[in-house]
């Protein structure tokens, strides 16, 4: 449902170009067509992650609070709508220069496939503690991929993504730019509690070189 919506989002953004180009002469396609990257980008991200948590994640009867579930909802819903209306809204919007979207391509696809790994061996890990009912809840300390430099990869990677579709539209959606703020501080808070948990639960075993989100940092 939801990657459908941002699908018809895009398709209907491109009518609508595809409309104003020929109804005005004169109209500049370029900063459509950055916008239309940026949404396809965000389409992609979103689609991967409904894929892993409907079809890849283990079921484990967690819930999440009303309160989160909503907001995360929300968040879905109006960027890509914000992103439009930047777009639209905002002038001085150009097509992004060639370099700017190939590395915000190639970042994007380096932090995708990433997190996909660093993903899995979390997906891995719990698996293997659900069907050994005897270690059914003990806990283990992942390793693996990015895991070797940071506790919270994923973390890392999904910010990185966000950079990467700034990036590939030529750093002109401001919208992104407080999308970038709000994933860092949320994602920055959570990497750092559980780093401490992490310390907390398995003390001298975890490795001490080990950063919270940004590698050799913090």
């Amino acid at each position: 449902m939801v990657p459908g919506t941002y699908l018809w989002q895009s398709l209907a953004l491109k009518q609508s170009v595809d409309g104003g180009i020929e109804n005005s002469p004169g109209s500049i396609k370029s900063p459509h067509m950055a916008a239309l990257l940026t949404l396809l980008m965000y389409i992609i991200h979103v689609a991967l992650r409904l894929k892993e948590t409907v079809r890849d994640q283990p079921k484990t009867g967690a819930r999440m609070h009303i309160g989160q579930y909503g907001v995360g909802i929300i968040y879905y819903i109006v960027t890509p709508l914000a992103v439009v209306a930047d777009a639209y809204c905002v002038p001085g919007w150009t097509m992004p220069p060639v370099w700017a979207a190939l590395a915000g391509i190639a970042l994007y696809i380096y932090a995708s496939v990433h997190q996909w790994r660093c993903h899995h061996i979390l997906y891995r890990l719990r698996s293997r503690a659900m069907i050994r009912q005897s270690i059914k809840h003990k806990y283990v300390v992942p390793d693996g991929d990015l895991f070797s430099l940071v506790s919270c990869p994923h973390f890392l990677c999904e910010i990185l993504i966000y950079v990467s579709i700034w990036t590939a539209a030529g750093f002109q959606a401001t919208t992104l730019i407080w999308t970038i703020c709000w994933t860092v501080v949320n994602l920055g808070i959570t990497a750092r509690e559980t780093q401490q948990w992490y310390r907390q639960k398995f003390g001298s075993e975890y490795p001490q070189s080990r950063k919270a989100l940004v590698p050799y940092v913090w």
